[in-house]
């Protein structure tokens, strides 16, 4: 599947699949809107696949949200494609109390 970063009415959404190709667009992205926005809101329902490589521009990119003070929300607990990595990982990043 094709890469995309979807705003979706404020929620910016992964489709495809997050791997180290991407990184570096994922990580200048949400660098930017960081440096824009309090709160972000990222949805990885969407996400296919993901590497090692993916999950540090994750965890980088939360770490920079706490430095900032800023407000990270992740959605996409249920993606079952992702989780396995993720817990292996020990990244646990989801937000569960963000209502649409």
């Amino acid at each position: 599947m094709d890469f995309k970063i979807i705003n979706n009415k404020g929620i910016f959404e992964i489709h495809g699949d997050f791997t180290n190709i991407q990184t570096n667009q994922v990580a200048d992205y949400f660098s930017n809107l960081l440096d824009k926005y309090y709160e972000i809101i990222i949805c990885l329902k969407q996400v296919d696949k993901i590497d090692n490589t993916a999950i540090k521009v994750i965890r980088s990119i939360a770490a920079k949200a706490r430095r900032r003070s800023k407000i990270l929300f992740v959605l996409g607990k249920e993606n079952e494609n992702i989780t396995k990595q993720l817990k292996k990982a020990n990244l646990n990043i989801y937000k569960n109390d963000y209502a649409n």
